[in-house]
């Protein structure tokens, strides 16, 4: 009864448990979960009702069908979930609960016009480094922390060292403008393991005003003609800490478009990264270990050995993150 009235009241919306020999396993599952995380929930609701209009127009009136599909894709998700650690899970339900980035039209919708109360984060140093060490503990995240620390940083210090006018503007601002600007997705992608570590290494940026979020992300993907006819408009609507003159604008677009470039080759690296790994425990018979056995391979080509000893040197310099372990144990096994 409490699983029908489930299904009725709109709370969370199952399909019939008839449909399902396992329904009752998948759906204490999900009951588990979303009172973990509750911020799954609405993106749950969504994702079902979509799945379902969806599946009704491919195939039409056979709701019998269109119920055994959703059970398997619950079963699927579920096992996804289940496989990361609670805290990138969490970090991933945050992400849906946003807004995703618009289309290159529609820039001056970036972010919900939700107060900034309700939206930002208390977080201190000393929490943001904690968060970002316990995520990293996945070696999933520690490789994505490597793709940062090696195509993403590099580029933001080469576009700031010689643009003083930008001297203002943190570095946690960079990374959240450029975790701001990747789709979310319910799944563990290169990306969006990317996108999660940026999160954690930007504690400051949900704590702006998110009319000042919205300024920044226009100018961020803005271009020069943008800037030409409405940088006024824009800095006047930025965080006054920064500082921006007019020229400041125009470097700061400059910046943004390496920081993106190296947004890119990072989402690169990790792919070949995992192709590198999943080939040797294809070869070894190893399962991959933590989020690593969810991250896609995306066809991408195998890691070279240069980029190998490349992530070596970074998990060298920060030994105190568990999750290159695992990674490194896995590699040596390389031929």
């Amino acid at each position: 009864m409490r699983r029908l009235a489930s299904y009725s009241s709109g709370v969370a919306p199952f399909p019939p448990p008839s449909a399902c020999p396992d329904s009752n396993v998948v759906q204490d599952g999900w009951d588990s979960l979303l009172g973990k995380t509750p911020r799954l929930r609405p993106w749950l609701t969504q994702m079902l009702q979509r799945r379902r209009a969806a599946l009704g127009e491919k195939l039409g009136a056979d709701p019998e069908e269109i119920d055994r599909i959703l059970w398997n894709e619950l079963e699927r998700w579920l096992h996804d979930f289940e496989a990361l650690p609670g805290y990138a899970v969490s970090a991933i339900a945050l992400d849906l609960e946003g807004d995703p980035p618009p289309k290159p039209a529609d820039r001056q919708h970036q972010e919900s016009d939700a107060p900034a109360e309700e939206r930002a984060e208390t977080r201190s140093p000393e929490t943001a480094a904690c968060e970002l060490e316990a995520l990293v503990a996945d070696p999933a995240f520690a490789l994505a922390f490597h793709c940062i620390e090696a195509r993403v940083r590099p580029r933001l210090a080469s576009a700031t060292r010689d643009r003083p006018s930008l001297a203002r503007v943190p570095e946690w601002a960079f990374f959240g403008l450029l975790h701001a600007s990747i789709p979310s997705e319910p799944k563990l992608t290169a990306r969006v393991a990317i996108s999660l570590v940026l999160r954690m290494s930007s504690p400051g940026w949900a704590s702006l005003p998110a009319a000042e979020r919205r300024a920044a992300l226009r100018l961020f993907h803005a271009g020069p003609l943008d800037v030409r006819s409405g940088a006024d408009a824009i800095r006047a609507s930025l965080p006054s800490a920064w500082d921006l003159s007019a020229a400041g604008v125009k470097d700061f677009v400059a910046a943004a478009t390496q920081l993106r470039k190296g947004l890119s080759e990072a989402s690169g690296l990790c792919a070949r990264l995992v192709s590198r790994i999943s080939a040797i425990c294809r070869r070894t018979g190893r399962a991959r270990p933590g989020g690593l056995g969810l991250l896609q391979e995306d066809g991408a080509g195998p890691a070279s050995d240069a980029e190998i000893r490349e992530m070596a040197e970074t998990a060298r310099k920060f030994a105190h993150m568990t999750g290159f372990a695992p990674l490194l144990d896995i590699l040596a096994e390389a031929p």
